[in-house]
């Protein structure tokens, strides 16, 4: 017995914090995987297409954009706050690659995600240094951002050269598998051990664990937070170039529609709004729920107005489990 106590005692305490991570970890996901149980075994008895290798990839495919953008919006979230931007630049993403292709050839389109990352430098000044509320920031920019691709491209939608070789990397096949998703996926990983095993990972967890404590410990939470908006505004760019080169042009409200699922799928797949809890594989996981979600949905044929709906319900449910009631305060 003694033994024992004392080899526990004696236990590294890398080893204990891992355990407590694992444990933090599965008990925190075991609703978002039965949900997403629950709604393969439904819609696999509703549609015999549903459960096949064929719609599996395509709803790999019809994630991998969604994947990208939400894991920007992660970090956000981690540290107890929120981007609201980042639907109007995948927009601005959009629009910019469409151009820099047709005026300067495929290889300019990297410069798109700058362009976004610039408008997350100055959501994080605005939040980390200027100490104004993520929220209202950056409903203010996703207003902004909007307007000045709409000026730019009179609301017109801009088009790219068919049969691009950067399109056939991202959009074609690799061993049958959708490159785009597989791309997603290494972004993913990147994320995952960027969040766990760096300081700006850490950082994220322990601004919003507790912004207060976090200062007081020596952390420099304003650096951080711009940090934090920076990398979102450039996912949010890569994502809509992925987008861009899916549909092959480039429309000045072509991310609208994403702003709502990329919040969803983080707070879906357990990162609550405060902050401090979640991460990059979680999100994923949201996000396939969503995609299985609406996938499933549109070959049972429900009616597209009902599925908002249903999406709706979903996340109001994973905010009611997922929300520590004792810390709404902290959601800045």
């Amino acid at each position: 017995m003694q033994n024992s106590i004392a080899t526990t005692a004696g236990r590294p305490a890398a080893i204990e914090a891992r355990r407590a991570w694992w444990r933090q970890l599965s008990g925190a996901t075991v609703g978002p995987w039965l949900a997403l149980i629950a709604m393969v075994l439904v819609f696999s008895a509703l549609n015999s297409r549903f459960f096949s290798i064929g719609n599996a990839l395509n709803i790999f495919q019809q994630a991998a954009v969604l994947v990208v953008l939400s894991l920007g919006g992660t970090f956000v979230i981690l540290m107890g706050s929120i981007d609201l931007s980042v639907g109007s630049m995948v927009s601005l993403a959009g629009i910019s690659a469409a151009v820099l292709i047709r005026d300067y050839g495929e290889g300019a389109v990297v410069l798109a995600p700058l362009f976004t990352m610039l408008v997350g430098g100055i959501a994080g000044v605005l939040v980390g240094y200027a100490k104004l509320p993520s929220f209202l920031t950056t409903l203010g920019l996703l207003y902004a951002v909007n307007g000045c691709t709409l000026y730019v491209t009179q609301g017109a939608a801009v088009n790219v050269p068919p049969k691009l070789v950067i399109g056939s990397i991202f959009n074609g096949r690799l061993f049958g598998f959708p490159a785009v998703a597989l791309w997603a996926l290494a972004i993913t990983l990147v994320a995952a051990l960027v969040a766990r095993r760096t300081r700006f990972g850490r950082y994220m967890y322990a601004i919003g664990g507790g912004e207060t404590v976090a200062k007081l410990c020596g952390v420099p939470v304003a650096r951080f937070k711009l940090y934090a908006f920076l990398v979102s505004g450039f996912l949010a760019g890569v994502s809509g170039v992925f987008l861009l080169l899916r549909v092959g042009g480039g429309d000045p409200t072509m991310g609208d529609p994403m702003l709502l699922p990329a919040i969803a799928a983080v707070v879906m797949g357990g990162t609550p709004l405060t902050g401090g809890v979640g991460g990059p594989l979680r999100t994923l996981l949201g996000v396939l729920i969503i995609t299985i979600l609406q996938n499933g949905m549109n070959l049972a044929n429900v009616n597209p107005f009902l599925q908002n709906v249903v999406l709706g319900a979903g996340v109001i449910a994973a905010v009611a489990v997922n929300m520590d009631r004792k810390r709404l305060f902290s959601v800045k």
